[in-house]
C-alpha cells in the first residue's frame, strides 16, 4: 500500500554554487539580495570597505515585488536582477540589469519575461546565465499554479553584444518528450509546487523537476537555437530522463531541499537531524543522518555535501590509468 504524505514545505533544488541571491563581480564588488517587506527589491553593494543599500528603481511603488534572484555577465560587467511582481491583474516575472556606467551604474528599463493571471501563485524563481560566442542567455524557470492547474514556465532571453534581441516563454513540461513515468512502489507525496532547479551546462541548461505526486524526478537538457528566418532564440535540443523514486520525504515541518550538479542529485532535510540521500550511477543511496548540536550545524554539513559533489566531479575528470 502506498503511504500518503502531505509535505509542509516545498522540495527545492538549487545548483551547487552558493546561490543566485548573491554575486561577486570581476571588479571585486559583492551584490546580495536584502530582505524587505515584499513591496520592493533591495540590494546590498559591498566593495572597497564600504556598504551601500540599492533600491531597484522599477520596484519603488506599492506593488508587491519579491523573491529576487541575481545573475552576473562577466563579459559585460553587467548585473541582472529577476524577480516576481504581483499585481491585481497579473503576476509577472520581471528583469532589469545594472550596467557599469557612472559611479553607481545605470539601471535598464524593466522587462516582463513571463506573465500569469493576478490570482495565480508562483514558487521561488530558478535562474541561470550561459554564453555562446557574443550571445548571453538568461534562463528563468518557475512553477505557476492557477487554481487546480499547475504549469512549468520557462523563459529564454538572448542578448547579442549586450543588446536584447528576443524573449521566448514556454511550458518546460511540454519540452519533455518522454513524459512522467509512474511507479507503483512510490510514496504518494503531495506538494503544491514540486521540485524545480536549473543549472548551466556546456551548451545550455539542465532542468530538474519533480511532480505533484510522488518522489520521482525528471531531468531535461535545453539548448538555445537560433531561428533561421528570424532574429529569435528558442529552446531546442531537448532530451529527457526520469529518475526513480527517492522514497525520501520530510519527517518534520522542515522541507526537503536538494542540490544537483551534472548527474548527482542530493535531497536533504535539516532540522534537529540532518538527513540526505544521493542519486548517482542510476540509483539512490540509502538515507544517512546526523544529529545536530552546537558543534555540528546543518550549514556545516551542507558545506560538506557541496564539497562531496565537487570532489566527485573532480574524480570523474581524472584520466583512468591503463
Amino acid at each position: 500500500m502506498m503511504k500518503r504524505l502531505l509535505l509542509a514545505g516545498l522540495l527545492v533544488l538549487a545548483p551547487v554554487a552558493f546561490g543566485a541571491s548573491s554575486v561577486l563581480t570581476s571588479k571585486g564588488i559583492l551584490y546580495s539580495v536584502e530582505s524587505s517587506d515584499g513591496t520592493k527589491v533591495n540590494l546590498l553593494r559591498r566593495g572597497g570597505g564600504t556598504k551601500t543599500l540599492l533600491v531597484l528603481p522599477a520596484t519603488v511603488d506599492d506593488t508587491r515585488d519579491d523573491r529576487a534572484q541575481l545573475e552576473y555577465d562577466r563579459s559585460m560587467d553587467r548585473l541582472y536582477v529577476m524577480w516576481i511582481r504581483g499585481g491585481d491583474k497579473t503576476t509577472d516575472v520581471m528583469m532589469s540589469y545594472l550596467d557599469p556606467n557612472g559611479p553607481n551604474g545605470e539601471w535598464s528599463e524593466v522587462e516582463v519575461l513571463a506573465s500569469a493571471p493576478g490570482l495565480a501563485r508562483r514558487d521561488e524563481l530558478r535562474t541561470a546565465l550561459t554564453r555562446s560566442g557574443r550571445t548571453t542567455f538568461i534562463h528563468v524557470a518557475s512553477w505557476v499554479r492557477d487554481g487546480a492547474n499547475l504549469s512549468g514556465e520557462y523563459s529564454l532571453t538572448a542578448f547579442e553584444s549586450g543588446t536584447q534581441v528576443s524573449t521566448v516563454a514556454t511550458n518546460f513540461q511540454m519540452l519533455d518528450i518522454q513524459g512522467q513515468t509512474g511507479y507503483s512502489d512510490d510514496l504518494e507525496v503531495l506538494t503544491p509546487f514540486p521540485a524545480l532547479a536549473i543549472a548551466p551546462s556546456s551548451d545550455g541548461i539542465d532542468v530538474v523537476y519533480g511532480h505533484e505526486q510522488g518522489t520521482a524526478v525528471t531531468r531535461l537538457h535545453i539548448t538555445p537555437r537560433l531561428e533561421p528566418t528570424a532574429r529569435m532564440w528558442k529552446p531546442g535540443g531537448k532530451t529527457a530522463g526520469s529518475m526513480p523514486p527517492a522514497h525520501f520525504a520530510a519527517n518534520s515541518a522542515a522541507p526537503v531541499k536538494a542540490l544537483f550538479s551534472r548527474d548527482r542529485v542530493v535531497l536533504y532535510t535539516s532540522d534537529s537531524v540532518f538527513r540526505f540521500v544521493v542519486f548517482e550511477n542510476g540509483a539512490w543511496s540509502e538515507a544517512r543522518e546526523f544529529t545536530l548540536d552546537e558543534g555540528l550545524t546543518g550549514d556545516a554539513l551542507l558545506d560538506q555535501v557541496r564539497r562531496f559533489i565537487e570532489d566527485a566531479e573532480d574524480d570523474d575528470a581524472l584520466p583512468v590509468a591503463q
